[in-house]
Formats: C-alpha cells, structure tokens, sequence
C-alpha cells in the first residue's frame, strides 16, 4: 500500500463509493461499468477499487477519476484526503450544468417484487394469483405505454457486485419463449434467469449459442476467482427476463428500455 501509507484506506473507499453514487444520483453514469468504459481503469479492476483493495484504489488512479469527472465538482483531495472542497455537496450545480431537470411520466404500471424468501416458490406458482397476490408491489414509470410482462426481483447474493447489490430491486420484462431462438439482446441487457430445477439468478449473459441453446452465465464479483462463469441450457430454463430498471435502496436508477 506504497501510494497510501498516510492515509486510510476505508476512509478512501467510503469517500469514493460516495462519488459515485453521487454520479449515478445526477444520472451522469448508470452503472460503475460507464467508469471503466472511459478507459481510466478496466472493468474487473474498478470492482477492486471499489471493494477497497489498496492495489488498485490508489492514489494514480483516483487522480485519473477526479481528471476524467473534474467537470462535475470532483477533485483528488476530495476524494483522497476528504477535504470538501468539492461540489459534491451541492450536486445540484452539476445538475444545472448538464441540464438534468425533473422528468414527469405519463405512464405508470404496478410490478409485484419477488422477494428473496418469496424466490423458492416462485416457479411452480408463476403468475398465479394466489403467489402474487401477497408479494409488494413497485411502480414504474415511462412516457410510452407499456408492453409485456414485468415482474421484479430482489437481489440475493454478492455475485453481481458492484453492479448490484443484495437487497436492490431489478424491474424486468420478460422474454417470450418464442424470441429464444434467436440470438439475445446480452450487450443491451442483464437478465434475470429463472433455471427449472437451480432457481432464479442474476446474471450478465456473455454468449448465447442459438443452435444448441446454450448460454454462458457471467457474474460480475470475480475478485479472488470467486463466481466462475457456467453454462446453462435454454431448454432447462424456465423463464427469462432483460433487467429494464435497477432500483437501490433511498434510490432509482432508471434503465428504461
């Protein structure tokens, strides 16, 4: 911990996971995946810094981070030292700036929430009355009408961290068994996969062979080689949904598709 000796690292941490989830709160990201897609850190790593490890949350890199969002109220002594002398605090200047304003919808569509405990029955008993009658209900909305089945999961599990989170709620909308054979939207959307007999999991889809029906199931948490990739058959899966909102608690993120 060479670049950080002098200064604490969980302090480090926390100060950085709040920049962004300052960034997602002024909708200038969506996902931790726009940092990496700006060529500051990979993908694999940023997962790393933002897990604390102090071989890649280190003093170059957060010089890059606050470099590359500089324009939004970040610097580097915000985020290493914490002295706040950033517009963090107030993001409503950046807001202004990016001509972000409050966005009223003409739509709205109540979703039922698959909890965690709600999981285990939730394949025998899909869409019976009885099943979503008693589960919590989210409501979303679009300016265009909706179209389709959408259900919502709570996230289980630390697989898909950072991306995801236990306790989060993905908004989805399923995928007619019809459209299966032919070669998935994987690039556009992460995917909530209701296995036969595994039960239901969150995963990005990284291939999808349309001939065998065969889909490679990714998880974004590979720190130490945990969550190997796997492969599942379409035929053993029961159904299938693109994640079209990512909901954190005390906040939205919206991923309308």
């Amino acid at each position: 911990m060479k670049e950080s000796d002098s200064t604490n690292i969980i302090d480090i941490k926390e100060r950085f996971n709040d920049a962004i989830l300052k960034l997602k709160s002024a909708k200038i990201i969506e996902k931790n995946e726009d940092i990496s897609n700006t060529g500051v850190i990979s993908k694999t790593n940023l997962s790393r810094a933002v897990n604390g490890d102090v071989r890649y949350l280190t003093k170059s890199f957060i010089k890059r981070f606050a470099d590359q969002y500089s324009g939004n109220g970040f610097n580097f002594e915000s985020i290493w030292n914490g002295e706040h002398n950033y517009k963090g605090d107030n993001f409503s200047e950046t807001k202004k700036v990016y001509g972000i304003k409050p966005k009223t919808y003409t739509n709205s569509l109540a979703v039922k929430v698959v909890t965690i405990p709600a999981r285990a029955g939730y394949v025998d008993s899909y869409y019976s009355e009885t099943f979503l009658s008693d589960l919590p209900t989210v409501l979303i909305e679009a300016d265009k009408e909706y179209k389709g089945n959408y259900l919502a999961f709570e996230v289980d599990g630390d697989s898909m961290e950072p991306d995801y989170y236990k306790g989060d709620i993905v908004i989805c909308r399923e995928v007619k068994r019809d459209l299966w054979q032919y070669k998935l939207h994987y690039k556009d959307y992460d995917f909530v996969i209701a296995h036969g007999s595994k039960g239901i999991t969150l995963k990005e889809i990284t291939d999808h062979n349309v001939e065998t029906g065969d889909i490679t199931c990714h998880s974004v948490n590979q720190e130490n080689g945990a969550n190997p990739d796997f492969v599942w058959n379409l035929k053993e899966v029961a159904f299938l949904y693109n994640v079209v909102e990512h909901r954190t608690p005390g906040k939205t993120k919206r991923r309308n598709r």
